[in-house]
C-alpha cells in the first residue's frame, strides 16, 4: 500500500458469534479530526497503515503500525489523522458482557467478581498487534472461516493481551494446567476431531469433552501436536479431500464431504497447503 492520502473515509462495524461480547470496527480515514468523545466499552485499536494522534487527559500519543491503543470505558479522548495523510485501523469494543465472557474463558471458576481489564494507554508491541489484527481479520475471508478457527484466533489474541497487560492476570489453575499436559486427554481430543472433522466443531465442545477451559485446551493441544485444534482439523479435511478427489469426486462434492464450507474454501486451503488447486490434483495420473 502506498503512503498516499485516502480519498474517502469509511467505518464498518460488525459482530461475530465466535467473538463473545465483542463488536468490531474496520476504519479507513484520510484527513479527519475526531471530536472529543467517550465509549462505554473497553476499546482496543490496532493500526494497519498510517498513523493517528490520540489525545486524552494523560497526554497525546501517535498510534502507528505495531502499536495497540487502549481506551478505558468512560475515558474522554479526541485526535486526528497524523499529518492529514491516512490512518487505517481495526478496533475491538468489549462491553461488560464481553469482558465477563473473556473472564470465564481464562478462569472456569472465577475467584473474584472483578472483570479483566487493560489499563488505558498505548502499548508498543508488534507481536501482540499482529495477533490482534489476525483475529480481527479472520472475518474478512471470502466465506465464513470455521468456528473453531475464529475462536482459536480470538482467544490466542485475547490471551496475549490480557496475559501481558491485563489486570488481574488471567488465572492459570494448577490442576487445569496439569490436566492440559496429560497426553491421554489430548489424544482423546485428537481422536474426537478425527471422527468429526467433517463438521464445524466448536472449541467449547472439545473443552467439555476433557473438562478443561477453552483457553487451556488450545494451548495444551498445540503443545502436544504442534498445531491448534482448528489447524489440525483442517489438515484432516485436506487429507480426506485428496482421497475423495483421487476416487473421482468433483471438487465441490469433495469439499462438502470433507467438511469445508464450500468449494472456494477448499480451493484456498488446498492451494496454500500443496501449491496446486484441487482440480489439478484430481487430474494427476499415476506414473506408468
Amino acid at each position: 500500500m502506498e503512503d498516499t492520502p485516502s480519498t474517502g473515509n469509511a467505518v464498518l462495524y460488525r459482530r461475530d458469534a465466535a467473538l463473545a461480547g465483542a463488536a468490531l470496527a474496520t476504519a479507513r480515514y484520510g484527513a479527519h479530526e475526531f471530536d472529543r468523545h467517550v465509549h462505554d466499552e473497553l476499546v482496543i485499536v490496532m493500526t494497519e497503515f498510517g498513523a493517528g494522534e490520540c489525545r486524552t487527559r494523560a497526554g497525546a500519543d501517535v498510534s502507528g503500525p505495531g502499536t495497540v491503543r487502549v481506551f478505558g470505558p468512560g475515558e474522554y479522548h479526541s485526535g486526528h489523522v497524523w499529518e492529514d495523510k491516512a490512518w487505517h485501523y481495526r478496533a475491538i469494543y468489549l462491553d461488560h458482557a464481553g469482558l465477563a465472557a473473556l473472564s470465564s474463558v481464562f478462569s472456569e471458576e472465577s475467584r473474584s467478581e472483578r472483570l479483566l481489564a487493560v489499563p488505558p494507554g498505548q502499548y508498543h508491541d508488534e507481536v501482540l498487534c499482529r495477533l490482534l489484527l489476525k483475529a480481527h481479520a479472520s472475518l474478512d475471508e471470502n466465506g465464513p472461516m470455521p468456528l473453531m478457527e475464529r475462536q482459536a484466533n480470538w482467544w490466542a489474541a485475547m490471551g496475549m493481551l490480557f496475559g501481558r497487560y491485563g489486570q488481574p492476570k488471567p488465572e492459570v489453575d494448577e490442576a487445569a494446567a496439569a490436566a492440559g499436559r496429560e497426553t491421554q486427554k489430548m489424544a482423546q481430543v485428537r481422536d474426537y476431531i478425527a471422527a468429526h472433522h467433517d463438521r464445524d466443531i466448536a472449541v467449547d465442545e472439545l473443552a467439555a469433552l476433557v473438562n478443561l477451559s477453552r483457553y487451556h485446551l488450545i494451548r495444551a493441544f498445540s503443545k502436544e501436536y504442534g498445531l491448534p485444534p482448528h489447524a489440525y482439523a483442517n489438515q484432516l479435511r485436506l487429507i480426506a479431500a485428496k482421497r475423495l478427489l483421487a476416487a473421482g469426486q468433483s471438487p465441490a462434492d469433495a469439499a462438502a464431504s470433507a467438511g469445508f464450507y464450500d468449494q472456494s474454501h477448499l480451493n484456498r486451503a488446498f492451494k496454500r497447503a500443496y501449491g496446486i488447486t484441487p482440480g489439478v490434483w484430481a487430474a494427476l495420473k499415476p506414473a506408468q
